[in-house]
């Protein structure tokens, strides 16, 4: 199943627009873009491939605006979009969330499902915190 050419065309535009704005820290307009974006997919949404970046994308945003909430709601739809199970950046950015939320266990389950499926390099450029969490549990295996 595949979009039309010229939706497809103006999703891409969109997005672009929103990682434009999101790389000059103005996250809310961003957002506005994504959602713009992802209001063109056909229901369900979360049958297309789109829907898995254009979600990341937004929760990335909420995080930066630190909406730890909304952040966790477009991540967690993010995962249930194509191929975002396989995805180690979605299991990192929840467990930053939940990081966030001082909710530790969590963030460790999350962080290690990420490291499976990336290993260190999903942690390069990260507080150091995130990846000492998880190092107990790599040194036990």
């Amino acid at each position: 199943m595949e979009l039309a050419d010229d939706v497809y065309d103006r999703i891409l535009e969109l997005s672009e627009k929103g990682d434009v704005l999101a790389e000059s820290e103005q996250f809310s307009a961003a957002l506005i873009e994504y959602q713009q974006a992802l209001d063109l997919l056909p229901s369900p949404k979360l049958d297309w491939e789109a829907a898995t970046w254009l979600y990341t994308a937004m929760g990335d945003a909420y995080f930066s605006l630190e909406d730890l909430p909304n952040a966790m709601d477009a991540y967690q739809q993010a995962l249930k979009a194509p191929d975002g199970i396989g995805n180690p950046y979605i299991w990192f950015c929840i467990g930053q969330v939940y990081f966030g939320w001082e909710q530790l266990d969590k963030a460790k389950e999350h962080f290690m499902r990420a490291y499976m499926l990336d290993g260190e390099d999903i942690f390069e450029d990260q507080p150091s915190e995130y990846f000492e969490l998880i190092r107990g549990e790599i040194s036990n295996r």
